[in-house]
């Protein structure tokens, strides 16, 4: 069931999971994210590493403990997850039954009841659903999938059942059997069943497995075409029509699978059109999915021919003279490297990254376990040494990247070359392990955006550039901007949380490209810098009103220097992080150190707008709605591109338009952070030429008493005066009562030392 509130989550209670779940690598985690569109929250499922899991790609799912330790801690790049799940998969024994819009858990109805007293059930995370777990596989021909009336689904496959440990009784998992089917009868029977799932024409068989057919295809003229209509980003080229797109993708499969409906069915139900319910609706006394691919059998006129030998998936088994087999690991092993594009980064002893090709990025794999999977779905028959044989033959044998290629990022619709300043198609070529989820489109507009950046900025031009400026270097870390952008608004309703918001909304809707580590923290906390390694940016709202009292990792990381990362239980590298460093507060910072060296790395932008006086101002809801839609995050992101592509063609070293609101409001900062402006305005470069120092260190120590400051150390107060004022602590020449002394004291630097009236200093006697 839909979750209403994340504040109602419930907890994993993972002792009372079934121990056989436990056994098994199918588990993922998952977070609930809000959808504007049902204004409810969707549990998108994620690996341990923080990018995304398919429910077909069993290379990103996990094992039990691995899920639950993440869950428990958090990632190694600081995600933290709302629960696990496990998925559901043609290669197990399992289904779930799921009961939407429970009103009292402890008092069900007759067939709520009736069910959870077959097998295993616990309480779904919202509080309001029941998940019952059986042995059985889904007769589609007979039961629906879900029923609207009765407000019960099952599912058997491709599709990821989050797992709460919530048991509602003490059952172990049990068979399905006739008593199973006789309930399912009642609440999700067909009114007619449906036809087996066959053509009743000439139906053809495959030329090649599954997988050679589809790398076939991603070879051919209609790769391009293909890779849309599987993963995405098909709807500009259909015009947004879902029924041409699933034909045209019934076409080509029927051509390449030589009119093999198993084959056609199997490859269009991993696509992100054969994942939509419509494809099993009953149509026709079949369904929506088979009456589509018979239609585009039956139109088929000409199909694939293969003009080779196909290659049997047991190539990498030889038989001997005996009659024994032997296992060529190294042959399966140059497979997967081909196919995946395997490799170590950043060097020989360095972690494996693989080539995920519906993300278009490389991802880690430090513990292997993902291509381990990928192994195993070359051939489930294996056994666990000859799997690792094939591991290790690959960890020793792929080649080693030095570097991330800092030419590229990665968005929704292919790569970005700010080489070139173009978007090209995703290819394993380029080692990129970053990626923004929205699409790059060149003529991107949205109204909406548009006026909120005339509206927070008072259409100031110099700011509404700063603006973009800021979100460019979002986009493309290779723009090092040694600034903390830090955006300044006094009162509420000033458009600082909108700016965030498109920033999240449009670089990191699917999590894993912002951080939110303060500066405070980091000031304090050792593994602080480790959160934000990685990150396009760090986006900290609502910065705390205290000093910061050490801002030395601050400075490093906005320079982008070498930093020393830790991680517990890891020995501590030194990396580079060019995350860009963003902070929103109502009032100005707070640093202990004084000086250029904390100044000229921040850069203010003042918010006075006041958004609740506007006759036309909107809910938050309503403007979290405007800016999550997808012309907003398009043209958000073209903004940031564009500015980019602009910013890289200069060849200043100062890349910020200047913006004499920021340097005003710089002033103001520089007053407020020097604690000793009030005691140097009261004693002058003239009083501590004129005194010995033992009168002025007695006077400072008088000051703060009397001004209720902790006084510094006399070494550091000296350092302080020397440093203020270009002075140094030495011998001088003074008279005391009349008589001619070598005191201790503040003078000027020689070059600076004026000529006094018989080289010495008339001086009071304290």
């Amino acid at each position: 069931m839909a979750v209403h509130s994340k504040e109602d989550i419930l907890l994993v209670e993972e002792e009372h999971i079934p121990q056989e779940l436990k056994q098994r690598r199918q588990f993922v985690l998952w977070k609930a994210v809000f959808n504007e569109e049902t204004k409810k929250f969707d549990k998108l499922p994620f690996q341990s590493n923080g990018f995304p899991a398919d429910s077909t790609d069993l290379a990103t799912w996990g094992d039990f403990e691995t899920i639950m330790r993440v869950y428990n801690e958090g990632d190694c790049i600081g995600n933290q997850y709302d629960g696990i799940g496990f998925v559901l998969s043609d290669a197990d024994k399992y289904a779930v039954i799921d009961i939407d819009d429970i009103e009292d858990i402890d008092n069900l109805d007759a067939l709520a009841s009736e069910i959870t007293s077959m097998s295993y059930a616990e309480v779904s995370p919202s509080g309001k659903g029941i998940h019952v777990w059986t042995r059985y596989k889904h007769d589609k021909t007979r039961h629906k999938n879900k029923d609207a009336k009765t407000g019960y689904e099952i599912y058997d496959q491709k599709r990821y059942i989050s797992i709460t440990g919530q048991a509602i009784n003490n059952l172990p998992i049990n068979d399905g059997g006739p008593q199973l089917e006789a309930f399912l009868d009642k609440v999700l029977k067909r009114e007619r069943p449906i036809s087996p799932q066959i053509y009743n024409g000439q139906s053809g068989k495959a030329a090649l497995p599954e997988g050679e057919i589809i790398k076939r295809i991603l070879a051919s003229q209609q790769s391009e075409k293909f890779i849309k209509l599987l993963y995405g980003g098909w709807e500009s080229d259909y015009n947004n029509d879902h029924s041409a797109a699933d034909m045209a993708l019934a076409n080509i499969l029927a051509f390449w699978c030589n009119k093999d409906l198993k084959v056609m069915e199997s490859i269009f139900r991993k696509s992100v059109l054969g994942q939509r319910e419509k494809f099993d609706r009953p149509q026709n006394n079949v369904t929506y999915g088979i009456e589509l691919l018979n239609k585009a059998i039956a139109e088929c006129r000409d199909t694939f021919t293969l003009e080779e030998k196909p290659q049997k998936q047991s190539e990498w088994f030889a038989k001997n003279a005996n009659g024994t087999t032997s296992f060529l690991h190294h042959v399966l092993g140059k497979i997967i490297k081909e196919e995946y594009s395997i490799v170590r980064y950043p060097n020989m002893h360095g972690e494996l990254y693989f080539y995920h090709k519906k993300r278009g990025i490389y991802e880690q794999d430090a513990s292997g376990k993902a291509i381990k999977g990928i192994i195993r779905h070359y051939d489930e028959t294996l056994k666990n040494n000859q799997i690792n044989e094939v591991l290790r033959y690959i960890e020793e044998t792929c080649s080693i990247v030095k570097e991330v290629n800092t030419n590229y990022i990665a968005v929704g619709n292919g790569l970005i070359d700010f080489k070139e300043k173009e978007l090209i198609p995703f290819t394993p070529k380029y080692f990129v392990l970053q990626k923004i989820p929205t699409n790059y489109v060149l003529d991107a507009y949205d109204d909406f955006i548009e006026n909120t950046l005339i509206k927070i900025t008072e259409n100031h031009t110099p700011s509404i550039e700063n603006i973009k400026e800021m979100l460019a270097c979002i986009a493309y870390p290779g723009i090092l901007v040694p600034r903390l952008w830090y955006l300044y608004g006094k009162t509420a309703s000033n458009g600082k949380s909108s700016l965030i918001n498109m920033i999240y909304q449009s670089f990191n809707s699917e999590g894993g490209n912002v951080s939110a580590v303060s500066p405070h923290k980091l000031s304090s906390n050792n593994f602080s810098s480790a959160a934000i390694y990685g990150k396009l940016a760090n986006v900290t709202d609502d910065n705390p009103d205290f000093q910061i009292e050490d801002s030395g990792d601050l400075k490093t990381l906005i320079t982008g220097g070498p930093t020393q990362i830790e991680r517990k239980g890891k020995d501590s590298i030194t990396v580079r992080i060019t995350a860009t460093m963003v902070v929103a507060s109502n009032h100005l910072p707070r640093f202990a150190e004084q000086g250029n060296a904390i100044n000229r790395r921040l850069w203010i932008l003042p918010f006075n707008h006041n958004f609740s006086k506007d006759a036309d101002c909107l809910s938050d809801v309503e403007t979290q709605e405007k800016i999550s839609s997808q012309s907003a995050k398009e043209y958000v992101l073209k903004l940031a591109i564009d500015k980019a592509f602009e910013m890289l063609s200069n060849p200043s070293s100062e890349k910020l338009t200047a913006n004499e609101r920021c340097h005003e409001i710089l002033a103001m900062f520089v007053e407020q952070n020097d604690p000793w402006l009030d005691y140097f305005s009261e004693f002058n470069k003239d009083y501590f030429i004129e005194h010995a120092g033992e009168t002025v260190i007695k006077d400072y120590q008088n000051w703060c008493k009397d001004n209720m400051v902790t006084p510094l150390t006399n070494s550091r107060y000296k350092d302080l005066v020397c440093t203020r004022l270009s002075m140094e602590w030495k011998d001088k020449r003074v008279i005391v009562n009349g008589i001619s002394k070598v005191k201790k004291g503040f003078k000027l630097k020689a070059q600076q030392e004026p000529q006094q009236n018989g080289n010495f200093f008339k001086l009071d006697n304290h």
